[in-house]
């Protein structure tokens, strides 16, 4: 089946993050950082298929070799926490052969990232899924900072000074003129992300249709094609390891149970919008006639009546009546009284859930950045005093002797401190705020949890709701012709 995924994050040192390394990885060889005075080798990485670096013609030859590229690229970000890169994934298809998925990627990518002037170092990876699914896709590392004609780098922004009504610079009150920072490109907008993940779609869905295979790729996020999946759980790379070797977890297996029913959601959206479009053609046709359409009050009151007509049992028919009285006491609680009214209120009350889990999703990644820090915090005080002690050779070879073998704590050392210092960012540590803060955190997750529950509770109810609604419409129009309908039947919502 046809896979739609195209992803974009940052490259940043505000989280311990350099090009050197990305790109080392993206392009599966070996970098030397002179940054970070680090040795980045990924020669022995498998299922690195293809790799190019593109350039714009003017760019000097020099930048040719992606490792004067980058190294120049850190050099010349002086900010502790400069934003490096982009960093794009996204996915071939395995419905086309390797030469026409390369073919389309190198179209896509100078089409839209080369003729912006952008230099795009790129590779396509296949990794080995031992026997499974094949996953081809494409990495792509794309400076931010761009590169003027004349070869130099040029600005990531620039400053815009805020006038009065007079034409004239306004001052803050410290006496310096107030600015606004304004990026020089459009690289970062959502527009042009929006417009990039569109043309990757459609250059792929053209591909599909000149070779006249039965499917299609949809840029559109899930929520914006009314679609509602759930998340699957983070792994982790233990879980994965595991996974990749054969053995079963309760993680693994619950995100199997939760991309099955993705699918048979997605399978089972193309029957709901002809069902909704059916509605929406049959309720013109009703006004055009002024023919009679029974509010939702009937609807769910001829459901229950047949329910309770068809009931086997007195235990059925009690239980058929409460339902009834469960179903009309929560639509006059939400003030809801026509089938318009309902399908806005599924629509919002799942909106609803979904602004919630990303909210707890935020709070997730607040949290995990805070226990980091504290076990950054362990690692450094257990390796501060190997890291003393290096120092206490008189003997320069003693002291190299004493480096060489304690290279992985002195490594650590170096990456905690690293990741500290990025986090506090200049800041003196206040380890008792940072406690308070991740208890206010995990209150606050608590709290957003148990309202999802009880969102997640009403939506699934004006879900049932608004099916049964859809049963009750569509059946007449199944079984009496529209311009029988003539006669309105006088039912309160609350018989």
């Amino acid at each position: 089946m046809a896979l739609y995924h195209f992803h974009v994050s940052q490259v940043s040192r505000g989280k311990g993050q350099s090009c050197l390394a990305s790109d080392a990885y993206i392009t599966g060889t070996r970098l030397i950082d002179d940054y970070y005075g680090d040795v980045h080798d990924y020669t022995k990485k498998q299922g690195v298929l293809f790799t190019e670096l593109l350039l714009p013609d003017y760019a000097p030859e020099r930048l040719h070799d992606r490792e004067v590229l980058f190294n120049e690229l850190e050099v010349i970000e002086k900010h502790p926490k400069a934003q490096l890169c982009y960093s794009f994934d996204f996915s071939l298809q395995n419905e086309l052969s390797y030469e026409e998925n390369l073919e389309i990627a190198q179209k896509f990518i100078k089409e839209n990232f080369l003729s912006k002037g952008m230099i795009v170092d790129y590779a396509i990876h296949n990794p080995d899924k031992h026997g499974g699914i094949p996953n081809p896709h494409v990495h792509m590392l794309i400076p931010i900072r761009p590169l003027n004609e004349d070869g130099t780098w040029g600005e990531k922004q620039k400053r815009e000074y805020l006038i009065d009504e007079n034409g004239e610079r306004i001052k803050k009150p410290n006496g310096k003129y107030d600015f606004k920072s304004v990026p020089t490109t459009d690289w970062g907008d959502p527009e042009t992300l929006d417009a990039w993940r569109k043309a990757y779609a459609d250059i792929f869905n053209k591909a599909f249709e000149e070779k006249g295979l039965d499917c299609k790729i949809d840029h559109r996020s899930y929520s914006a094609q009314g679609l509602e999946l759930l998340p699957t759980i983070h792994e982790g790379p233990q879980v994965r390891a595991m996974e990749a070797k054969g053995i079963k977890t309760e993680i693994g297996d619950e995100n199997r149970r939760i991309k099955a029913f993705n699918e048979m959601i997605k399978k089972l959206s193309t029957n709901l919008i002809d069902i909704f479009e059916w509605l929406s053609n049959f309720i013109k046709e009703c006004h055009k006639q002024k023919i009679y359409v029974p509010s939702l009050g009937e609807l769910v009151s001829d459901y229950y009546d047949k329910r309770y007509i068809n009931a086997w049992s007195n235990k059925a028919k009690v239980k058929n009546l409460k339902e009834r009285a469960a179903v009309i006491f929560f639509l006059s609680q939400n003030n809801i009284s026509t089938f318009e009214e309902l399908k806005d209120f599924v629509h919002a009350s799942y909106g609803k859930v979904n602004e919630l889990q990303e909210d707890i999703s935020e709070i997730d990644k607040k949290i995990s950045k805070i226990n980091d820090a504290f076990r950054y915090r362990q690692m450094l005080a257990e390796t501060k005093p190997i890291y003393d002690k290096q120092f206490s050779f008189r003997l320069k070879r003693n002291q190299e002797k004493y480096v060489a073998e304690h290279r992985d704590a002195l490594d650590k050392y170096h990456l905690a401190k690293r990741m500290l210092d990025n986090y506090w960012y200049g800041r003196k540590p206040n380890w008792e705020v940072a406690k308070i803060n991740l208890s206010n955190l995990e209150k606050s997750k608590s709290q957003k949890q148990q309202l999802y529950k009880d969102c997640k509770v009403t939506a699934s109810e004006a879900y049932k709701i608004r099916k049964i609604a859809e049963e009750m419409i569509k059946k007449p129009a199944t079984n009496i012709p529209v311009h029988q309908v003539t006669k309105k039947r006088k039912y309160e919502l609350g018989r």
